[in-house]
């Protein structure tokens, strides 16, 4: 019976496929198409891809055959481009890129490890007692599983086989509790290690290192407030989710014993997390590190089986290739969008506005929710970054922002009806009484939370951008001090690194350094005002051989005034004094 079925749609889809190249076929011998017209190509294009996804063919063939079609149609000699778009795509070009089949072979080795379920038994000791401490836990356990897996289904899934009925069982409402499951599964899109950011990296050519800090804090912010809203939810109507009764909630000693659920999971985390915000690894690197972990945490725990093992490597592969098919697609739209002037077209349009930037950002959000409710997150992503990556750079606005911006969208894609995919995760694992309905209905709160955290990062692009400024701009300047005199800039927002420079002399008198230093206006201003970098300077002897050596420093207008300044130190060294004369 099966095989009839997939007989028949795959005619229904042969059938439909070939009505479309007829229209266009029609359309063209019409002579209906304007290769100038770049708003004709963007409306073609978009509108193509949406008719083919409508017959149910895989987005990566759809995106792929609008390309090659518009191409014929509008401009031939592209086709010959599309075939060495690839030709510069090396193994360095594209390392970035390998991490993310390790990550989630990482987490796939987790989840078949039974991680989920210990959790969730830790979590159902600690908050049971509480009005919708099972709810908490529950999101709680889904940003832990986040930092491990960083793919949103594995954490909507296991949680929706272990939470979901567990929370029924215990008088949850049902809206409630898919509800709770489906926002935190799509934790995995912010908080690190994030396919999507990766993916964004590998486009924008940004730190993988500094957008998984930049996602890190909105992550966590957002799962404070689904946990406040399910906490206030539950005192307000305690019958929605009430607490475990007495005799169910544990003791002091299993409390305690439960606690050591957690020690494997913190030593992954901190340890591939760790690895890349010190800068001790790269993110690849970190990503081997973690799938070791993983085997050797699945091995401690004895889950380490033939059979969890292949499906892991198995499952990895399919999401893989998957993504991979969806890429290749993208690009090759892209590329022939950007071959026929559509994205400069864009490009000029919006750059040419004389309206607010913020009104253009605004705007880039909306588009991404348009998209978000027909297209796959990395389809969206190279089909748009290219385009809209630099524009936020020319409005002089930051990209690993933009970035968390981006991905908080596609996590509210993940969970918007009617083509949110956790919300069909959630079908295929929910108990049989609870209803497609009930899945639409109980998402409305937790979107309406993600609109509010969006708009927080907009109104306060700092929540975003703090992390990775004090991780990459001061402690790594800490770490690493020859990094400073390459980001001058950054004493301007942390001027506390002044004390690198004290600390590192032989760095601070070299006579090229401190040329670059004194060619930043607001960085000597910086140095020269504070009292401490004055006095460490006057004191030195190598300030002294170093301006004697080179004298031409003393002609700097920052080196000048600093000197006339000091007195006291200058009729201590008749030399200089007399260099300056």
């Amino acid at each position: 019976m099966s095989n009839i079925t997939s007989n028949t749609s795959l005619k229904i889809l042969s059938i439909l496929y070939c009505l479309y190249l007829c229209i266009v076929g029609g359309l063209y011998l019409a002579d209906m198409f304007d290769p100038t017209n770049t708003v004709g190509v963007s409306i073609f294009m978009f509108c193509s891809m949406l008719l083919l996804m409508s017959t149910g063919l895989p987005i990566a063939f759809c995106l792929s055959t609008v390309a090659i079609v518009t191409a014929l149609i509008f401009e031939p000699n592209l086709i010959n481009m599309l075939l060495f778009q690839f030709k510069d795509f090396t193994l360095e070009s594209g390392k970035t890129l390998i991490c993310i089949p390790l990550f989630i072979f990482m987490g796939f080795i987790l989840h078949c490890s039974g991680i989920a379920k210990d959790l969730f038994d830790a979590v159902y000791l600690w908050a049971g007692g509480l009005r919708g401490g099972l709810g908490m836990g529950t999101i709680l356990i889904c940003a832990i599983m986040a930092a491990m897996i960083g793919v949103s289904s594995a954490a909507t899934l296991s949680m929706g086989i272990i939470a979901v009925p567990a929370m029924l069982s215990r008088n949850y409402d049902k809206k409630i509790a898919t509800g709770i499951v489906q926002a935190g599964g799509a934790l995995g899109f912010l908080i690190p290690p994030s396919i999507m950011m990766i993916m964004y990296a590998f486009v924008a050519q940004e730190s993988v290192g500094r957008l998984f800090a930049a996602g890190l804090v909105p992550g966590l912010m957002l799962a404070s407030m689904y946990m406040i809203y399910i906490g206030i939810k539950a005192y307000a109507h305690p019958e929605l989710a009430p607490a475990l009764p007495p005799e169910e909630r544990g003791s002091i000693k299993e409390k305690v014993v439960a606690l050591k659920y957690l020690i494997l999971p913190s030593i992954i985390i901190f340890g591939v997390l760790g690895c890349i915000f010190t800068g001790i690894t790269s993110p690849t690197e970190a990503a081997a590190l973690g799938a070791a972990g993983a085997i050797i945490s699945a091995a401690i725990r004895r889950t380490l089986t033939f059979e969890n093992f292949k499906e892991s490597l198995m499952r990895t592969l399919s999401l893989s290739g998957f993504n991979a098919y969806i890429i290749l697609g993208a690009i090759v739209f892209s590329s022939v969008y950007s071959g026929l002037g559509a994205s400069n077209m864009i490009r000029e349009s919006l750059t040419s506005m004389n309206v607010n930037p913020w009104v253009v950002v605004v705007m880039m959000q909306l588009s991404f929710f348009f998209l978000g409710m027909f297209l796959d997150d990395i389809a969206i992503l190279f089909l748009c970054m290219p385009i809209y990556v630099p524009i936020i750079k020319t409005l002089g606005l930051d990209p690993v922002w933009f970035a968390v911006l981006y991905v908080m969208n596609m996590q509210m894609a993940y969970i918007t009806p009617p083509y949110g995919l956790n919300l069909f995760y959630m079908k295929a694992v929910a108990p049989k009484e609870v209803t497609l309905s009930d899945i639409y209905r109980s998402i409305v709160p937790f979107l309406a939370l993600q609109a509010i955290a969006l708009g927080l990062l907009l109104a306060f692009p700092e929540i975003a951008l703090w992390l990775p400024s004090l991780l990459f701009d001061y402690f790594q300047m800490m770490i690493h001090p020859d990094l400073l005199l390459s980001k001058l800039d950054v004493l301007i927002h942390y001027p506390s690194l002044y004390k690198v420079l004290i600390n590192n002399p032989q760095m601070l008198f070299d006579a090229g350094n401190m040329t670059n230093i004194l060619s930043n206006t607001q960085v000597t201003s910086i140095l020269f005002n504070n009292s401490d970098f004055q006095k460490f300077l006057i004191s030195s002897p190598e300030f002294v051989t170093m301006l004697l050596e080179n004298d031409w420093l003393i002609q700097f207008p920052a080196m000048n005034e600093f000197l006339q300044q000091s007195q006291h130190f200058l009729d201590s060294h008749q030399q200089i004094k007399s260099l300056m004369q």
